[in-house]
């Protein structure tokens, strides 16, 4: 049953608590003051579960916020350490992972699904032996979008006869390999089925599984501690926040993590089916941005070019990538129906925006684009 929001219900907005954190080095009061009114307006307006915002400038978070419940309906607040489902998020975390193994030798951009797949390189289609991970990871291998409820069935009925994760990616491969693509290759199409595909080859070539790899080569070096995959949080508390789905009243409905249809298959998790907190995904992401300066950790620096450098037109490798004179932005957004994240990376002035919602309505992602443009106009991190 749904139980409307009370808006008298107790909120946290850190401006206290943010500004002896000591994941705050040099916080700008105004700037904080600014964030916390921002987020306040935008899910009283549109009447949000819940929303978080932090704000990175010369390596420093210089403000974060975080306002409202776990699941609407409830008194439980959103915490500075709570996970957020990131969604497509994710396509870029898969892609590091996918680089790092490349800089260790396992496997290269240029590697063909025909080399990939070798038990079954006789039956994929023609137009697919030549594809490489490269085109795998920028949309231009001309595989389905699988990011439609209507493609759904199909994905399950592939998968259902396979208990094993890795089985299961392996038999999602085959299938959609060994059929005719569904656009030509070299265009862009945004496909989950090309993550997919290149997790699977990750996992055939280490005998380790995505989820594995991702805690391995990107959580572990990075020191990611607050992160896990799927929906977060328990079933039987309010632990953390949950994803809510509309109604066909328009009302937001919490979803138990432990519902299945809480989250896109496991297997997608490639695609995107990371959760994690907005300081530990700063870890990440700023890597990325250190890497374009040639200063990253887990990669050399003409391989950070690599994942930044589009294939066709904006789409790099997990990242959408603008150039002027020079790189200056790289941007994704995630959802799975029930969250959206948002990430700005504008190395000019070394600024990092995370922005991430409880919800994946029309409203839910027209409030984050509102907030994005409210930190734009502050900070100025094109100028």
């Amino acid at each position: 049953m749904y139980i409307g929001f009370n808006k008298t219900l107790p909120r946290i907005l850190l401006a206290v608590t943010l500004l002896t954190s000591p994941f705050i080095a040099h916080a700008d009061d105004s700037l904080q003051e600014f964030l916390e009114q921002i987020l306040t307006n935008a899910r009283d307006s549109n009447n949000l579960p819940a929303v978080g915002v932090l704000v990175q400038i010369d390596g420093e978070i210089a403000a974060m916020a975080v306002d409202g419940v776990r699941a609407q309906g409830h008194n439980e607040i959103v915490t500075i350490n709570d996970r957020w489902h990131i969604g497509s998020n994710t396509k870029a975390i898969t892609a590091t992972m996918v680089a790092r193994l490349v800089e260790q030798g396992i496997l290269q951009f240029e590697d063909t699904l025909a080399d990939s797949f070798p038990s079954f390189a006789k039956d994929i289609d023609p137009a697919y032996r030549n594809i490489t991970i490269t085109q795998l990871l920028s949309h231009t291998a001309g595989l389905p979008s699988l990011s439609s409820w209507y493609e759904l069935p199909t994905l399950m009925k592939v998968i259902e006869p396979e208990h094993n994760i890795r089985a299961q990616r392996m038999a999602v491969a085959r299938h959609y390999l060994t059929i005719p693509p569904s656009s030509k290759a070299g265009s862009a199409e945004y496909s989950n089925l090309g993550f997919i595909i290149a997790g699977a080859i990750a996992e055939a070539r280490t005998d380790k599984s995505w989820e594995d790899l991702i805690k391995e080569q990107i959580f572990a070096p990075l020191g990611i501690k607050n992160a896990g995959f799927a929906a977060p949080g328990s079933s039987t508390t309010l632990d953390q926040p949950r994803g809510h789905k509309k109604s066909w009243l328009g009302k937001l409905i919490p979803l138990d993590p432990a519902d299945k249809n809480s989250d896109n298959p496991q297997v997608m998790g490639p695609a995107g089916t990371i959760n994690i907190s907005l300081q530990d995904w700063t870890l990440f992401v700023e890597d990325q941005l250190n890497g374009v300066h040639g200063r990253g950790k887990l990669l050399k620096t003409e391989t950070y070019r690599k994942l930044h450098s589009p294939v066709t037109g904006n789409y790099a490798l997990g990242w959408g990538a603008v150039y002027d004179s020079e790189l200056s932005l790289l941007a994704h957004t995630g959802s799975n129906g029930y969250w959206f994240t948002d990430v700005r990376i504008m190395p000019k002035h070394d600024i990092i925006f995370l922005i991430a919602i409880n919800a994946g309505h029309k409203t839910a992602e027209k409030s984050m684009k509102d907030i994005r443009k409210h930190l734009t106009k502050r900070l100025k991190p094109f100028e």
